[in-house]
């Protein structure tokens, strides 16, 4: 993860780094949100078998050959499910409720936006979950991997993950939640 607290230059303005996200998140999300797989899982599984090797092998998909970059803004399809507020505050050691919890579960399909510099290990934490995932993550695991935008410089990136967040709950059909931490 970037360090927080941070300032560091940006390398693009909003409007370039929004209008790369238009060009390609919201299709592609709403596109695989759309396909009914006759499979139990889909090609971008993270249910089952999720290891380091196998969460190179579905960055990679999304790779496009820019194997020079590292800063990357990824979308997850995560599980929908019914998590009583006695069971949040337990998991992520929290004295209140937590709104987005409800919110969440108003909706039929959850997605969640993440930022890295490390892919691979990022979507692994999020995968197997106790403590090291996010905590949406947390509590509605992932399933699969929608997409990835990569970009030169990580505070293009660490802006683009708030744009790409934006983005997708104005350009996502309605019934999708869509969650992300900063």
């Amino acid at each position: 993860m970037f360090g927080l607290g941070k300032s560091k230059p940006r390398f693009q303005t909003d409007q370039e780094l929004a209008q790369r996200v238009r060009n390609v998140v919201p299709d592609r999300v709403n596109g695989a949100l759309e396909e009914q797989s006759d499979r139990d899982c889909p090609t971008q599984c993270l249910c089952h078998d999720v290891d380091q090797r196998r969460t190179a092998e579905l960055v990679k998909e999304f790779s496009n050959g820019l194997v020079d970059k590292t800063e990357a803004v990824y979308v997850l399809e995560c599980q929908w499910k019914t998590v009583p507020q006695r069971v949040v505050r337990e998991e992520l050691r929290l004295q209140n409720d937590v709104s987005w919890v409800g919110e969440a579960q108003k909706n039929q399909r959850l997605v969640y936006v993440g930022v890295s510099t490390d892919v691979p290990s990022r979507l692994l934490k999020h995968s197997l979950g106790r403590g090291a995932g996010a905590n949406f993550t947390q509590m509605f695991p992932p399933t699969r991997l929608l997409s990835i935008q990569w970009f030169k410089h990580e505070s293009d990136a660490y802006r683009a993950e708030e744009l790409t967040a934006d983005i997708l709950r104005k350009e996502t059909h309605s019934g999708v939640y869509v969650s992300q931490p900063g």
